[in-house]
């Protein structure tokens, strides 16, 4: 059976900007928790990696926060070195957490590893495109192989572009579209959310057996989730939606990797309604999973 790791990592130095996104990954852990899914099973291994919800940042290479999120990198790459989970299911902070397992399973797994990244944002920036220098922007590019070298340096095999499946982006920088245009990465609109299949069919169609899902919540309409870290309006699915895509995508793959990230707990009662939601997911990521290790980095 495959051992599964349950990674909390409520880092929130991506964004630089303050630590609701801490407060939000901890709070979804714990909701999670009382819905009897991610921090209870005594057969999988836990890991939290600590981020100080107070911290002075300042800009390294075009990075803001560059020393602290790297530090923290180090050490997760160390963890999961250590570990050595068959498939990951984290709770984060911001979107530069990723670099960690998604980096590791597609080494792991030899680059059979589809990338399903339901965002609001490609995260496609390098340190010289992005406007903000928030690394936040950077994850998906870097784990392409471009982006901070403190970060590079663990990405041992890049992802190649045909991995990566943007779905539900509506707001790209201009470079981030450009380098979308240029390698004919494909981008899904909100109609994927409603019927899968093309974007099953399409992974399929490349070879994929495994698939790694990344859910930013800022993906989700904001007029009907108003929690997310970062507000996209034009579009976006509803939650039980969204939900229900990312079942029929786990479903059809070998499901190696899941995330939550960027929940902001503004309203407690969302924190609930999201656990709720997304309970069920993370006992089928669990199910099946062994190990009792236990640990903190």
């Amino acid at each position: 059976m495959p051992s599964t790791l349950r990674l909390l990592h409520p880092e929130w130095q991506g964004y630089g900007l303050g630590a609701g996104v801490h407060r939000g990954a901890t709070a979804l852990a714990s909701a999670l928790a009382a819905e009897g899914a991610f921090l209870t099973p005594a057969h999988s291994a836990f890991l939290t990696i600590d981020a100080p919800e107070h911290e002075t940042l300042q800009v390294v290479d075009g990075v803001l926060g560059l020393d602290s999120i790297a530090a923290r990198l180090d050490r997760t790459m160390a963890e999961l070195r250590r570990l050595a989970p068959d498939r990951i299911l984290m709770i984060g902070g911001t979107c530069g957490v990723e670099v960690g397992p998604v980096a590791y399973l597609n080494e792991r797994y030899a680059g059979d590893l589809a990338v399903f990244w339901l965002d609001a944002h490609a995260d496609l920036n390098t340190p010289a495109s992005s406007p903000s220098g928030h690394f936040h922007g950077m994850p998906l590019r870097t784990l392409l192989g471009e982006g901070p070298a403190a970060c590079t340096r663990h990405v041992a095999r890049p992802l190649g572009v045909d991995q990566v499946f943007l779905v539900g982006v509506r707001e790209f920088d201009p470079p981030e579209a450009d380098f979308v245009r240029r390698h004919g990465i494909p981008v899904l609109d909100d109609d994927v959310f409603r019927d899968p299949s093309r974007l099953i069919a399409l992974a399929r169609a490349r070879g994929f057996r495994r698939a790694y899902v990344h859910f930013d919540v800022d993906v989700l309409n904001p007029e009907g989730f108003p929690s997310a870290l970062m507000h996209a309006p034009g579009g976006g699915p509803p939650l039980a939606q969204a939900v229900s895509a990312i079942g029929a995508l786990t479903g059809a793959f070998d499901a190696v990797g899941l995330s939550v990230l960027e929940y902001c707990e503004r309203d407690p009662a969302w924190t609930a309604t999201l656990a709720r939601a997304l309970a069920p997911l993370v006992d089928s990521c669990l199910a099946g999973s062994r190990g009792d290790a236990e640990t903190r980095a």
